[in-house]
């Protein structure tokens, strides 16, 4: 029973490989392998052969002689291209900080697709948008996940190959028409990990060589095997700057819990507790307000002069944390109608991403005592991001731990019996605010930065 079973099923598998011509096909690509002896390894010189028969026959489908002649042409990468690629690879995978890992990709590709400028797009999913770095750009630049050519590549994982930039309706001139430069012709190729998720994008402009029709099927070939071990070293930045984050935060949280174990006084807490927020979450600015619940106001403390700066609890993205005692988190400011926008038209400063976390008095945790808001996450690339789940675990963890040493402060517990300072001391235009910085070369700074706020978010920014 089993060996006729056995012999059916070797029967069907004889029938289908003469179907799908597979003998014919395995015993080329080994006599192929074993007349040329090529440097590759077997599995990786298979897969080119495979891919340029594709190429090839899609080509003949078209009648495209000039891509057949460039095909069969390509059938024999040069060696010298072979050697670059592989020295390519090696530079690139032996890179693990972020920046330096971008620097050497787009180096190293320049290089060995011998063009005149390349772009590196890399996806972020915080903010679900493509970052791109570029051989010809001093800082990068975000573009929407589905934008232009790139954008189309990251989306549909196809590969374009453009001769002519000009005579393809694709292309965009505007860049071009803005800086006076001419795309000629690029290649672009999606960057796919192991999962076959993409990562980003490669593109490459202008191939230097005389009379160049662009980049041929062996650039195309040289870049496909290239952006696996691209994926791979992004990937690795990855893990290495979340490490780097991780790190950080756990010496921040460290300094925090040692400088809640210090006596301090009422200025000297306010402006520790917003340091340390600022250490554990990246931001441009840090408030810490406190709650006067006989007053009903919010107020906090100039850390040089002692005075205090007081806004009603009922106004604000702060007050509505405090009054609620929930946590807020705003990735658009100006979308959200809670926002007062009239801070930033003042000071030209641009709000974008917003989160207000209470801390919440012990031990019914039923009341905030204090809120602690920051704005405008800052990214690795120095850009304003959103702040994300992990950003409100480390916020909340952080609020726990201080909410024992705020709510024992005079200034909470007594609720502050000095007079409020009459707005008229802290007039609009003085930008000052309880803020933390991550600009200011001090910390002492934070204290300095005060301002009344008729509004919160006035005070923001």
């Amino acid at each position: 029973m089993f060996a006729g079973l056995e012999s059916d099923e070797r029967q069907h598998i004889e029938e289908y490989c003469q179907q799908h011509g597979i003998q014919d096909l395995l015993q080329g690509l080994v006599d192929e392998y074993l007349d040329e002896r090529p440097s590759l390894k077997p599995r990786q010189h298979f897969a080119q052969q495979l891919r340029l028969q594709l190429m090839k026959e899609k080509a003949d489908e078209t009648d495209d002689h000039s891509m057949v002649a460039s095909i069969s042409s390509a059938a024999k990468v040069p060696g010298h291209a072979l050697k670059r690629l592989f020295e390519a690879s090696k530079k690139i995978t032996s890179e693990i900080v972020p920046k330096d890992t971008i620097d050497v990709i787009i180096e190293e590709s320049l290089k060995l697709l011998n063009c005149d400028r390349l772009s590196l797009f890399i996806y972020d999913k915080k903010i679900d948008m493509l970052v791109l770095n570029a051989s010809n750009l001093q800082t990068p630049i975000r573009v929407k996940s589905g934008q232009g050519i790139a954008g189309h590549v990251f989306k549909t994982q196809q590969v374009v190959n453009i001769p002519n930039c000009y005579k393809d309706a694709r292309f965009d001139q505007t860049f071009d028409m803005k800086t006076g430069y001419r795309t000629s012709n690029l290649l672009a190729m999606p960057i796919v990990d192991f999962e076959g998720e993409a990562m980003g994008v490669i593109q490459a402009i202008n191939k230097l060589e005389l009379d160049s029709p662009g980049f041929s099927v062996v650039d195309e070939i040289l870049l496909d095997n290239l952006t696996e071990h691209v994926s791979v070293a992004l990937r690795n930045a990855e893990v290495y700057r979340a490490a780097i984050v991780t790190s950080e935060r756990a010496n921040a949280l460290l300094s925090m819990l040692q400088s809640l174990s210090e006596d301090l006084g009422a200025q000297s807490l306010i402006l520790g507790v917003s340091t340390h927020a600022s250490e554990l979450v990246r931001a441009d600015r840090c408030s810490v307000f406190l709650v006067d619940e006989r007053r009903e106001e919010l107020f906090s403390v100039a850390s040089d002069s002692g005075k205090e700066i007081r806004i009603p609890k009922s106004v604000g993205i702060a007050g509505e944390c405090a009054t609620e005692n929930k946590l807020i988190v705003i990735d658009d400011a100006y979308a959200d109608p809670r926002f007062n926008s009239a801070f930033d038209k003042q000071t030209g400063y641009r709000t974008q991403s917003i989160i207000a976390v209470p801390v919440k008095r012990p031990p019914t945790h039923d009341t905030a005592c204090a809120v602690i808001q920051m704005i405008n996450k800052t990214e690795f690339d120095g850009e304003i991001g959103k702040f994300d789940e992990e950003d409100v675990k480390v916020l909340e963890t952080y609020a726990t731990f201080v909410a024992t040493k705020l709510s024992q402060s005079s200034l909470v517990s007594g609720n502050s019996h000095r007079p409020s300072l009459p707005e008229q001391e802290f007039p609009h235009d003085s930008h000052h605010h309880p803020h933390h910085r991550r600009g200011s070369a001090l910390a002492a700074q934070a204290g300095k930065e005060m301002i009344f706020e008729g509004d919160e978010e006035e005070a923001e920014a």
